[in-house]
């Protein structure tokens, strides 16, 4: 690219920039608003996402990665705040580093290193503190004790409040689970991603069992860094000698303030499909037996407790299951857990019942 034609798609870039710096003072200056107020913040994110995508594809590195960093702690404003002076004094010390880049890039002298390091010397220790911070009013809210408090069918025996959430983002397998779904307990279909989702405590990931850890979902790694599979492999090697059977679901630490579990729960021996097989509804019921037996264990401290759980389409992709179908054993496996039905109890008539459904 000649020079000219460089320097005109910076100008480009600086001017757009100069639009998103605007919306980005506008939310951050009346913060709470923004907070309450989901398409404001919706409004910051567009910003400070294409503000990045210009810097990254322009190669202005040291801004993208502080306009990244800053979309990261925007995240945390998904949860119900009470904004304080601080917290907003913060935000906007990262807003003015990144209009000093933006401005800097403008002048005639553009970017260098040394302006870079004079402009960015603080703000890694200023996101350390909004972080903390932004974690800090979250835990004020308590947002964690609102959300147990949950109606309760009367047939429902499990005695620690859970509640699911069917997230896809196929239009037509949220259709599948409103039908299937439909007067049970505790649900919530989402038609979106789980980055969008303000309260979860739990996300299913459903893999090949055989290393699976290399197999979990990458948006999921993306957002619980690469820890989280080493600790899985770790865990899948120590209990299972590498391959975790279908039917078991391994519950492990995120390492995440506000999302702190994955619960892995393999509905695929290998890539190929699995129609007409029922590793759906032993995905699901799994990981609830799991769940339930980890309340258990920490039926004394809130904190550790699963009480909202984030479950995709089991068995789509790769396993290649019709949406129906994978929506229908799901349902089966919730109401056995919801209405505490033991297959491997019941009277032969049943579990034929149960055989012929799933089969």
């Amino acid at each position: 690219m000649k020079p000219k034609e460089f320097q005109k798609i910076i100008s480009y870039f600086i001017e757009e920039s100069e639009e998103h710096l605007n919306t980005i003072y506008k939310g951050l200056y009346n913060l709470q608003n923004t907070i309450d107020d989901r398409e404001e913040l919706n409004a910051i994110f567009s910003a400070t996402f294409s503000m990045k995508g210009g810097a990254a594809m322009l190669g202005f590195t040291s801004l993208q990665k502080i306009v990244s960093h800053l979309e990261d702690c925007l995240k945390l404003l998904r949860y119900p705040i009470i904004a304080d002076e601080p917290l907003q004094l913060l935000f906007l010390d990262i807003y003015h580093a990144i209009k000093r880049l933006v401005t800097v890039i403008k002048a005639n002298d553009g970017l260098n290193a040394a302006k870079v390091v004079d402009i960015t010397l603080n703000t890694d220790a200023v996101f350390t503190v909004l972080n903390s911070h932004l974690l800090f009013l979250i835990d004020k809210t308590n947002y964690k004790a609102k959300i147990t408090n949950i109606d309760v069918c009367e047939n429902w025996s499990y005695d620690i409040p859970l509640k699911l959430i069917l997230l896809d983002t196929k239009n037509f397998l949220c259709r599948a689970f409103a039908d299937y779904f439909e007067g049970l307990p505790n649900v919530k279909i989402v038609n979106g991603t789980f980055e969008e989702l303000s309260f979860f405590d739990c996300i299913v990931t459903a893999a090949s069992s055989l290393n699976s850890a290399n197999n979990i979902d990458s948006t999921v790694l993306n957002f619980f860094g690469k820890d989280v599979e080493t600790l899985l492999q770790k865990r899948i090697q120590e209990e299972y000698l590498g391959d975790q059977p279908i039917g078991t679901s391994l519950i492990v630490e995120t390492n995440h303030a506000l999302h702190p579990f994955i619960a892995h729960s393999p509905t695929l021996r290998m890539q190929m499909s699995i129609a007409g097989k029922d590793h759906v509804y032993q995905g699901l019921w799994s990981t609830l037996l799991a769940i339930r037996k980890h309340n258990q264990t920490y039926c004394n401290c809130l904190q550790k407790q699963i009480n909202t759980v984030v479950v995709p389409g089991l068995g789509t992709s790769p396993g290649s299951v019709p949406v129906d179908e994978v929506a229908r054993q799901m349902s089966m496996a919730y109401q056995n857990f919801l209405f505490s039905v033991q297959p491997l109890q019941s009277s032969y008539p049943r579990q034929a019942q149960d055989s012929l459904a799933l089969s």
